[in-house]
């Protein structure tokens, strides 16, 4: 088997392609080069192709089990974290992460069977119907098998500090996607790593459910905050590296804008289950892809009444949504 491709982006920093199992296919990790030794950004899933590629292109671009010295993870998904607990097994790196992003992981790996018995109930409220919301919960439990049980050696807490390993790299924190997510910037270097915060070809799923009550309003904040900074190349997770920042946040945020106006046109036909807007604006979906629909147009809906376009009603058993 040929040697997994590391390649080069900037002086010093290599991209890392990690291949998943499931859409989009791959996933970057990021390999920074320090004055005493190596920084990993994300890790990628816990499967076997994904562990040989990430050693295999890590080895290629020199680091070693002495040079690894810290592991980032931008949050707690498993394309992004699985693996840092091998590599710590591997290296004796350290794993950082934000305080609120370990909270989620805690909650991932030692309560969802607790949190799966509320979520079944929760898919009701929104009007899933029975067998969708089997399916819904079949497709969770095939994304939290892929968690793995381990305890990160940094916290980082706050909104923004200095990165593990030094070398002028920050972290700042850009809630919306998950709550503790980070991005990875270096100010004199004008590079931003962004995980899943900005992508260059698809907007990143901002959904609301037992653990983010309503976070398209800390996505869109965090976007605002990331268009100020002074950023030549952006490096996501999912997709090729890009230059344009702010041309890229403006597309975001009008996503955003235009989701809006379509979930108000739908509701302008009536009230609706947040399953219905879901069905009524995301089309027929298979069950995984309808999940992350619902979720999406739950965290719509709460935003919109947020600004006092929307309201719902809830007898206990049933939320009806309505324009107000």
């Amino acid at each position: 088997m040929a040697s997994a491709a590391a390649v080069q982006v900037a002086p010093g920093v290599h991209r890392v392609s990690v291949p998943l199992p499931f859409p989009p296919g791959e996933v970057a990790a990021w390999v920074i080069e320090g004055d005493t030794g190596h920084t990993l950004v994300d890790t990628g899933i816990d499967t076997p192709p994904a562990r040989w590629a990430l050693r295999e292109a890590a080895e290629h671009v020199g680091v070693t089990p002495a040079s690894l010295e810290t592991i980032v993870l931008t949050h707690a998904h498993p394309d992004h974290y699985g693996l840092a607990g091998l590599v710590r097994k591997w290296s004796g790196a350290r794993i950082a992460i934000h305080q609120a992003e370990e909270e989620l992981a805690r909650r991932f790996v030692d309560r969802w069977p607790e949190d799966r018995v509320h979520t079944a109930e929760v898919f009701g409220r929104l009007g899933v119907p029975a067998a969708v919301a089997q399916a819904f919960l079949r497709a969770s439990d095939v994304i939290h098998s892929f968690y793995a049980a381990f305890h990160p050696d940094i916290i980082l807490s706050g909104e923004r500090g200095p990165l593990p390993g030094g070398g002028g790299w920050e972290w700042i924190h850009t809630p919306g996607h998950s709550p503790g997510h980070i991005t990875v910037y270096h100010p004199r270097r004008r590079i931003l790593i962004t995980g899943d915060h900005v992508l260059p070809r698809i907007s990143p799923n901002i959904g609301a459910d037992l653990y983010a009550e309503e976070p398209l309003s800390d996505y869109l904040a965090s976007l605002r905050q990331l268009r100020e900074l002074p950023v030549d190349l952006v490096l996501p997770s999912h997709g090729e590296p890009f230059a344009d920042l702010a041309a890229r946040i403006d597309v975001l945020t009008a996503h955003h804008d235009e989701r809006n106006a379509q979930i108000l046109a739908f509701l302008a036909g009536g009230p609706g289950t947040v399953f219905q807007v879901a069905r009524g604006v995301f089309g027929d979906l298979p069950p995984e892809n309808l999940l992350h629909a619902v979720r999406e147009a739950l965290a719509h809906l709460r935003y919109l009444e947020r600004h006092a376009r929307v309201a719902h009603r809830d007898d206990g058993a049933l939320e009806v949504w309505a324009l107000r």
